[in-house]
This record gives structure tokens, sequence and C-alpha cells, in this order.
């Protein structure tokens, strides 16, 4: 996981999960040169200057090439340039019918956040507390790197909605 650290989709990896979530963040990534990793999650922030990648997208490149996945959101230009460069992928989207891993019907009541997990055959209830605000990537994102590790959709719902 390469984001700011403690975040809520490295919080959430962590209830989706049975291994250890290594956070990293992208210098530390950059440096970590020796390390292979199962699958590799990038969150998006800040925004790249004018013509180059942001911080985070350059850590996934970098990582993309010492995991075993790359778990990256289509709805990001960064995401989507780095699955069209092809390698093994798992795409998220909010809606893009080519990610793995779709969100459907999304949103917000009263408290919670719902949607539905469409991934391949499978359709799957998502309730979530909307806690400070309503992060529905954090979601994806965490959902996406548990599916991209084998772990059953169905499985991963209960353990996110629980």
């Amino acid at each position: 996981m390469v984001g700011r650290g403690d975040t809520l989709t490295a919080g959430l990896l962590r209830r989706l999960l049975p291994g250890p979530v290594v956070e990293l963040t992208p210098c530390q990534a950059a440096w970590d040169e020796g390390q292979r990793y199962r699958a590799v999650v990038v969150e998006n922030f800040g925004p790249p200057a004018a013509g180059t990648l942001s911080g985070c997208a350059a850590a996934r490149w970098a990582l993309s090439r010492r995991a075993g996945i790359t778990v990256v959101g289509l709805d990001d230009p960064e995401g989507r340039r780095l699955a069209a460069a092809g390698g093994a992928v798992y795409a998220y989207s909010d809606g893009r019918p080519q990610a793995d891993l779709t969100a459907k019907n999304v949103r917000l009541r009263g408290e919670r956040l719902e949607f539905e997990a469409l991934a391949g055959d499978q359709l799957t209830r998502v309730r979530v507390p909307v806690g400070d605000a309503p992060r529905l990537y954090d979601h994806l994102a965490a959902l996406a790197g548990a599916l991209a590790l084998g772990v059953p959709l169905a499985d991963a719902v209960d353990r996110l909605n629980g």
C-alpha cells in the first residue's frame, strides 16, 4: 500500500486480508528496490506537474515491476495509462464496465455509503459508515486489493460491512 501513511484504504485492507499490509510513502517505495510484493495498491493524491506523473503514479509504475499484480483505479488518467500498458493489473472504477470491480448504484443513505460491487458475474451490496466524508474510492481500492489476492467478493464485503 503506497500512500501518506495510516490511511483509510490501508486500514480497510487490514480488515480484508489475512496477511500483513505494508504502507510506504512514494519515496520509500522508490528506495525499497529489493522488496517484492504480492500486490500493490497505490492511492492517488497530489496532482502531477504538467507533463509528468504524480509521485504516487511514479511509485505505482516502479512497484508494478516488483509486484505480482497492481491495483489501479480506471477513473484516474494515470491509472488508465498503467492499465493500458499491460502487465498484471486489477482495475476498479465507479461505473466503467471494463474494470474488474465496478461500483454501481452509489448513494448516501443517512450515515451510510451504499453501492453494489460488481466483480465478474458477482454482485454484492456494500453498506459502510460515512465517517467524516464518503470515501468510495478508498473502499473500492481495498475491495479490489482483496479480490486481486483471491479473497472471494462475498467474504470481502462481509468483512467490510461488519
